[in-house]
């Protein structure tokens, strides 16, 4: 594949624009030359775009020759820069003739940076400095369903290793970074447990991820799986196959949104729970279910209500997928989803390694626009500007368009589905080069090669921040991360940070307001309705908006987590049972305004219940998000490394009651902040902590005829001799298919066992596998084991203990000249008075 500088030189001289671009394996030449080929086009470049896509195209150059600055010839013409734009862009004119310019680039170094002469904000972003490398490790025979010999990483493999193992109806937050292979985490068990039958929903923030996701599976699932609002004929087919296909069992996954799942695409979910089918329950971006704000989504909080009552109806896994996950998000997740059944985390976090951070405080709001056209004229595309408020996003925008970029689009909360779509789209084929948008960017949006990310604002907390800074990298290599500030932005997130959480008074108005006009239910339950105002006062009488709706429901959430009420769901209506359109929609309506609760403390309207039980809770999260303002203000001015504020934020620290929670630890990492420059110290980026099994009570299965054969006892050793090799590989194949059939899970082998079993998936397709010499039962589930124990090693007493913490049943297949573990001078066959057979007489006693 061809990226030859020389042959760019040429194209911009003669102008012969090549029709296919995939030719180019640097995406800056490929994005350079696919703004060019529209020239004279309606969606022409503007000049600065020109200018600074060549910058990139010369800087990455520059970095690729190893720092030496690259020249080139762009032509002289109206189409193209003049003197002025290219001196703006940081492009020194070194010749000139009557038709071209040759230039070069200068690093970014500008005065207003401190320690930007030392280091160049830009050299790691145009270089695109690998900075984050997840380590494989060992696979498991059922990776084999999609195409994997090994987990991308060790967080990867015991994630999914707990979902496989999790007990009825249980709840697991998987709390990975960003690029460890989380998605996996919940789609692979999906496929494994739909083999036969049934399928699993997995919420997503945004069409273009379950797009994205549908792509990925396409081959291994060959029909649509992307479930999304579509009212052409062809979008009205696919939906209706799709729901067909999850009444039949044969559908598998569904990528949805929280909206489609509590609207059109309900009524087939239920059915599925119904016949049993159903078999996980699964949320993308999980923590979107605690956040307010210009991205808040009223139907991901009311996701809780709707797995409680199809639970009722079957038993299945919920997963709650996050990269972020801070403890009040964690306390609002397992307030909404730790009931019915256990609720557990499993954790790897490790910080971003990826960007470096730069901060500047702007003594004026013309400043920072200087310095945020100047930032915009120097960085890499893509890049993103990030605002607070909405009116910023639009004057942004107009004073980018003004300074020369028109390759440049806005998201707000105020865009539809289709602008975002249609946004995300762009940005991911390079028509689109800068994004300026609220928080609402960013979820589900997995473009890897973003290198930049602009702050034009002061994040509300360290979590927002650390979240969109995140966008930037996602591809493990180096990102900036520049935030332009000024005095006026802390008060704007100080008063973000004030409101995000409701007053008791005003939250007992609303709730007395929605209890008034409660419908009450046969079965112990109410319909509440959410969009009606807080009170009959003159203020509030017409206040019927989406946002008084989403108060009302952000009200029945804490008085959720306060144990006032329970959020509940029902199934919605069916045309069937109406007979009309107009009374199915009208009865419609009626569901899609109203929540389903259940009361939990009778004296929920009492003011007195609401001091004592609602407040503390309120109080309990305005302290937390007052916290991560704080930790954001540190950020801004700090006097640590930054890996140590966004490590503060994000640990969470054990909890004895209600229920026991184990800490969880983060694995710092810094590409470059304040701190680290000023001290002179070096790049790190930490370690991806191993998760320990997470299960107490797994689930688990053994069958009949190893329980007659253990009678009782949880231990059993099959002892063989050398001469009995031939006869262990004979029958391996069916004793295999018999430890399958009879629950055994967990298998402890050699290596060279280990190869044969990876290449013969087949044999025992749903195990978990660990090599002997790295054996570990602590960091096993605690499911039926088997250990092949090796000729010529020692066995650990402990094997043996028959005070061993797990319940599930321990094989052991040993040579028979094993010496006992407390006394070499004698044999372990000679002396274990447990259950033992040799291997032959194993064979005959189970009909082998």
């Amino acid at each position: 594949m061809a990226d030859s500088f020389q042959e760019f030189r040429d194209i911009l001289q003669t102008g012969n624009l090549p029709a296919d671009t995939s030719q180019f394996s640097e995406a800056c030449q490929r994005r350079l030359l696919e703004a060019l080929a529209a020239v004279g086009t309606p969606d022409a470049p503007k000049k600065g775009d020109i200018a600074a896509l060549v910058r990139h195209l010369l800087r990455r150059e520059d970095e690729l020759q190893g720092g030496m600055p690259q020249t080139i010839k762009v032509p002289r013409t109206s189409s193209f820069p003049n003197r002025e734009i290219w001196r703006q862009s940081g492009i020194n004119i070194l010749g000139e003739g009557s038709d071209y310019y040759l230039i070069s680039a200068d690093p970014w170094q500008p005065n207003w940076l401190d320690f930007s002469e030392q280091y160049h904000p830009d050299n790691p972003v145009f270089k695109e400095e690998t900075r984050r490398e997840y380590v494989d490790v060992a696979g498991d025979p059922f990776l084999e369903l999609v195409d994997w010999k090994k987990y991308r990483s060790v967080g990867q493999r015991e994630a999914i290793r707990a979902v496989l193992t999790a007990p009825e109806s249980a709840t697991l937050v998987i709390n990975l970074p960003t690029g460890s292979g989380k998605s996996l985490c919940a789609q692979l068990p999906a496929l494994l447990r739909s083999q036969n039958a049934g399928v699993s929903v997995i919420v997503v923030p945004t069409t273009a991820l379950a797009l994205d996701q549908e792509r990925a599976l396409k081959p291994f699932v060959n029909h649509a799986t992307a479930y999304y609002g579509d009212e052409s004929g062809e979008g009205q087919q696919r939906r209706k196959e799709i729901c067909d296909r999850i009444r039949d069992g044969t559908q598998r996954i569904v990528f949805t949104s929280p909206e489609s799942l509590m609207s059109s695409l309900a009524p087939a979910i239920y059915e599925a729970a119904q016949s049993e089918m159903l078999k996980y329950f699964v949320i993308d971006e999980a923590h979107i279910v605690e956040q307010w704000g210009d991205e808040f989504r009223p139907e991901f909080q009311e996701l809780p209500g709707l797995r409680r009552d199809l639970l009722r109806l079957t038993s299945f896994t919920t997963l709650l997928l996050t990269a972020t996950l801070t403890e009040s998000c964690l306390d609002t997740l397992e307030t909404l989803f730790g009931k019915p059944g256990p609720f557990q985390v499993i954790s790897a976090v490790q910080l971003r390694p990826e960007p470096s951070y730069w901060f500047a405080l702007c003594e004026s709001e013309e400043i920072r626009k200087e310095r945020l056209i100047e930032a915009v004229y120097h960085l890499p595309r893509p890049l993103i500007v990030y605002a607070t408020k909405r009116q910023d996003v639009r004057r942004w925008k107009q004073d980018l368009l003004r300074a020369g970029f028109k390759r440049c689009a806005i998201m707000t909360g105020e865009s539809s589905s289709l602008e975002r779509s249609q946004l995300i789209e762009d940005f991911r084929e390079r028509r689109v080069d800068i994004v300026v948008a609220t928080s609402a960017f960013g979820l589900g949006v997995d473009q890897s090669d973003v290198r930049a990310v602009i702050h034009a604002c002061i994040p509300e907390t360290i979590d927002r921040f650390y979240q969109e800074v995140g966008r930037g990298g996602r591809d493990g290599k180096a990102a900036i991360s520049l935030t332009l500030h000024t005095t006026e932005d802390l008060e704007i997130a100080k008063y973000l940070n004030k409101n995000s959480a409701i007053t008791i008074e005003r939250g007992l108005e609303r709730w007395d307001s929605m209890f008034f006009k409660k419908t009450i239910l046969p079965d112990r339950r109410f319909r509440v309705p959410v969009n009606i105002p807080p009170s009959l006062q003159l203020a509030d009488i017409d206040m019927k908006s989406k946002k008084n709706q989403e108060w009302n429901i952000c009200t029945l959430t804490l008085m959720s987590q306060a144990g006032l009420i329970e959020m509940d769901a029902d199934e919605p209506p069916l045309r069937k049972n109406f007979e009309s359109n107009d009374a199915y929609q009208k009865d419609w309506k009626l569901y899609r305004e109203s929540r389903f609760i259940r009361i939990r403390d009778e004296s929920h309207l009492n003011a007195q219940t609401w001091e004592h039980k609602v407040e503390p809770i309120r109080k309990q999260r305005q302290n937390r998000s007052y916290k991560n303002l704080e930790l954001m203000r540190e950020a801004l001015r700090p006097k640590r490394c930054i890996s140590e504020i966004l490590a503060e934020a994000y640990t969470i620290p054990t909890r004895a009651i209600p229920e026991p929670r184990k800490q969880v630890i983060v694995s710092r990492a810094c590409g470059g902040c304040p701190i680290c420059r000023k001290n002179r110290d070096s790049l790190f980026a930490g370690i991806m902590p191993a998760p320990i099994s997470v299960w107490q009570n797994p689930k688990l299965f053994v069958g009949k005829e190893l329980e007659r054969l253990l009678a009782g006892d949880k231990l059993m050793l099959i002892f063989y001799e050398s001469m009995e090799e031939k006869s262990w590989k004979r029958k391996s194949p069916q004793v295999f298919q018999w430890l399958r059939e009879q629950g055994i899970r967990n298998l402890v082998v050699s290596r060279e066992f280990y190869s044969t079993l990876i290449k013969e998936p087949n044999l025992i397709p749903d195990a978990f596998l660990f090599l002997f010499e790295k054996y570990q039962p602590i960091l096993m589930p605690r499911i039926p084991t088997l250990i092949f124990h090796p000729p010529g090693k020692a066995i650990p007493h402990n094997y043996l203990s028959l005070n061993r913490t797990s319940q599930a049943p321990l094989i052991i297949v040993l040579p028979v000249d094993t010496p006992d573990p407390s006394r070499d001078d004698r044999k372990l066959i000679d002396i274990f008075s447990g259950k033992s057979f040799m291997f032959d007489h194993f064979c005959r006693e189970v009909s082998l």
